[in-house]
Order: structure tokens, then C-alpha cells, then sequence
């Protein structure tokens, strides 16, 4: 009898036990499925968290950020090139529009390879963009080869009123007077066109500026009024 009710006690205190056990396990299981997770502890590995990953890993910015851009000339220019991509579709900019109406590309008029491979050598995906296109790498003959030399071009342009100083006088914009100053400075198609400008007539009243004064295109006005 009295064996009997001990196996009774050891068996209601096995009981006891795995019922406290299987308690634990269920509120243990629900704390987890309910509470935010929590980075794990230092293993002393050197990984971290994603809040203090720094850019370029997991959780901590653009992954792509810090990879190199291995510039080709078959590269897409316009997933850097953002706002001269947009020029292409701007109809404020009709020189880009017209460009790229007659499928030219970026690298039809940026031939010089080797200054641009140099110009992105460095360069990673999180750059920001430069915010001029170069023009050292456009050469002349390109434009040429589909507008004409300047001779040519000057005849399009007879009627041009785009180059209007002040005082009403005007002149074509591709037929520069004979002049030392202008035989020794010749113009190049890049001084004063920028395939991505908005305001063509601007750029080149600034290319004038570098030596007329601003608002007129007659040589030694000024000179000649300090004189009298």
C-alpha cells in the first residue's frame, strides 16, 4: 500500500514538472511571434546590424553604391547622364530632340575614347554626375561630317537673327568678319553649341563676351569714346 502511493506521488510530481515545462515553451513561443526582432548579439565576427551597415551592404543604403561603373562606350550614358538624357525628349531643347529624332547617340558626338575612359576611371554607381557634359571630347569633324563645315553652315544661316546686339545690328552667327583677333581665335562648333542647352543664342552671346562687350558686336567702341 504504502509503495502504491508513492509511485501516485512521483507520478503527480512528473506531472507537475512537464506541465510547468510545457508552460514555459508556450509562452516563450509567444513572445517571440509577437515581439520586434532584435539584432543578434556580437559574435565577434565583425558583422553588423543592418542600421549600422555602412552604404553599399545589406540594410545600410544602395547596394550598387560603391561598384565601379567600367565605363565602355556600349555603356547606357543615361543611368548616370540623367538631366542631358532628358534633353533628348525636352522640347525646350530642340537641338537634342532633332539629334535624337536622326538616332544619334551619345557616343556619335563623344568620340574620344580614351578621355572618356580616363574622365570615368575612378567613377563608382553612387557618384553624382558631373554637371556639364565635356566638350573637349566632341571633335570638330564630327559635326562636320554631318552639317558641313562652317562655310556651308553660314549659308543655312543667312537669315539668322539669333545674334542681335543692342543696337540692333546683327549678324550671322557662322560667318565671322576677317580680323586678326578672330584669325588668331578661330571657333570651334563646341564654343558656342552644347547639344544639351536650352538657350543656344545665350551661349554663344557669352562665347562673344570673352572679348566683345556684352550687348554690342562693334570693336573698340569704347576706345574710341574715351579718345573723343
Amino acid at each position: 500500500m504504502e509503495c502504491d502511493v508513492k509511485r501516485g506521488h512521483r507520478r503527480l510530481a512528473l506531472a507537475a514538472v512537464l506541465g510547468a515545462m510545457l508552460a514555459v515553451a508556450a509562452l516563450t513561443a509567444t513572445l517571440m511571434g509577437c515581439a520586434p526582432g532584435q539584432p543578434a548579439a556580437d559574435t565577434g565576427s565583425g558583422a553588423t546590424s543592418g542600421a549600422e551597415a555602412p552604404a553599399g551592404e545589406a540594410g545600410g543604403g544602395d547596394a550598387m553604391a560603391d561598384q565601379p561603373v567600367n565605363w565602355t562606350p556600349e555603356s547606357d550614358c543615361a543611368t548616370c547622364h540623367t538631366a542631358e538624357a532628358e534633353s533628348a525628349t525636352d522640347a525646350a531643347c530642340p537641338q537634342g530632340v532633332a539629334h535624337e529624332a536622326e538616332g544619334v547617340t551619345c557616343v556619335t558626338c563623344h568620340t574620344d575614347e580614351a578621355v572618356l575612359s580616363e574622365a570615368h576611371a575612378d567613377a563608382t554607381m553612387g557618384d553624382k554626375p558631373a554637371t556639364k557634359a565635356t566638350v573637349v571630347t566632341v571633335d570638330e569633324a564630327t559635326c562636320i561630317g554631318c552639317h558641313g563645315d562652317l562655310s556651308q553652315v553660314a549659308e543655312l544661316t543667312a537669315d539668322s537673327t539669333a545674334l542681335t546686339d543692342d543696337k540692333g545690328t546683327t549678324v550671322n552667327p557662322h560667318e565671322r568678319p576677317a580680323g586678326a583677333k578672330h584669325e588668331e581665335n578661330p571657333a570651334t562648333c563646341t564654343d558656342c553649341h552644347n547639344n544639351h542647352s536650352k538657350d543656344l543664342p545665350k551661349d554663344a552671346m557669352k562665347y562673344c563676351a570673352q572679348c566683345h562687350h556684352r550687348g554690342t558686336f562693334e570693336c573698340g567702341t569704347c576706345h574710341e569714346l574715351r579718345e573723343r
